[in-house]
């Protein structure tokens, strides 16, 4: 809800400062954009490009993007982006859930038949919450991501959501 602009503003901003390497995009470049980008996101005017949260006692502490290809062939396919789970809220359960519903979105309502998901190839904890989930690692882009003097790699995977026939 825009309502939660702020507050996920706010986490957005964390994710990037605290995990620079798990996004592409910089805590500099977004602060210097403010949130008007996630604004028309977050009003939920459609259902092909949507964000999630998690909370815990009326409080954001996790948060998932996706969206859905637009060009008619491409359609079928989803784009996961964006998660992160504040640390003191890791390992109960709280990316499982945000990443469940988000997969449950993408088959139920936007009818996709795959998920797409990368990751930064260091992201051990990330890559097996996803492989748990079913997606398969299909491709490695090396050097994807360069920082602070660094290049990393970036893992893309998929996962079939509808069965082909």
């Amino acid at each position: 809800m825009v309502s939660d602009l702020d507050a996920y503003f706010a986490i957005r901003l964390e994710s990037l400062k605290n995990a620079p390497t798990n996004f592409m995009s910089s805590y500099e470049e977004e602060e210097r954009t403010g949130n008007s980008f996630f604004e028309g996101i977050l009003r939920h005017e459609g259902i092909d490009n949507i964000i999630f949260g998690a909370f815990i006692k009326d409080k954001l502490v996790g948060v998932i993007g996706i969206y859905q290809e637009n060009q008619f062939k491409a359609k079928h396919k989803c784009n996961i982006w964006g998660m992160y789970v504040q640390p003191h809220c890791r390992q109960i359960g709280v990316g499982r859930a945000l990443l469940r519903e988000v997969i449950d979105h993408a088959k139920d309502r936007l009818k996709c038949l795959i998920a797409n998901i990368t990751v930064e190839s260091n992201n051990i904890s990330a890559i097996r919450l996803y492989e748990s989930m079913g997606f398969k690692l299909w491709g490695n882009e090396p050097k994807a991501m360069y920082w602070n003097g660094q290049y990393f790699d970036e893992y893309h995977l998929s996962l079939l959501l509808q069965d082909v026939g």
